[in-house]
């Protein structure tokens, strides 16, 4: 049996902490999953936490499977889009366990390879879904509809 990457653990973490409903408690960025995220990263709490969430899912996955991070310790979407421009990480087509960036500035992770019409599906952190802006609960979601024109993806394993 073949050991599953970190890419693709960092998924199912991330699917996890989905169905365990991490939420903000007031879409302030705070929250007692949101302050795990945070944490991690040590800058501070009550950030934008979308790159800390994917960061956070590739350490614990990392951890469990005995073996480096593949993932820089890198919090903004834009400045992670640059390194994995920079570094060669980005592909064409997304696939499961690479880190979406969306309009430079928002980061999650890809749950699939592309559907029909261009979408891909993702789980994110930071985000709402099934709601408009005003009556958001801003937390970790699993998303069907993400398009594939509006972002770069990273493969990092």
């Amino acid at each position: 049996m073949a050991m599953k990457s970190v890419s693709a653990l960092a998924v199912e973490i991330a699917l996890d902490e989905a169905k365990l409903g991490a939420f903000e408690r007031n879409n302030d960025n705070r929250g007692d999953r949101v302050d795990e995220y945070e944490k991690q990263a040590g800058i501070g709490m009550g950030q934008a936490w979308c790159a800390m969430f994917v960061f956070w899912c590739f350490e614990k996955a990392a951890a469990r499977l005995g073996t480096k991070n593949p993932m820089p310790r890198i919090f903004g979407a834009a400045q992670l889009e640059i390194w994995g421009i920079r570094e060669k990480k980005v592909v064409a087509a997304p696939d499961l366990g690479d880190i979406l960036i969306k309009e430079h500035r928002h980061a999650g992770l890809v749950t699939g390879p592309t559907l029909p019409g261009g979408n891909f599906p993702s789980v994110e952190g930071n985000t709402w879904a099934n709601t408009d802006f005003a009556h958001r609960r801003e937390g970790v979601y699993v998303l069907k509809n993400e398009k594939v024109t509006k972002c770069t993806f990273l493969r990092l394993a």
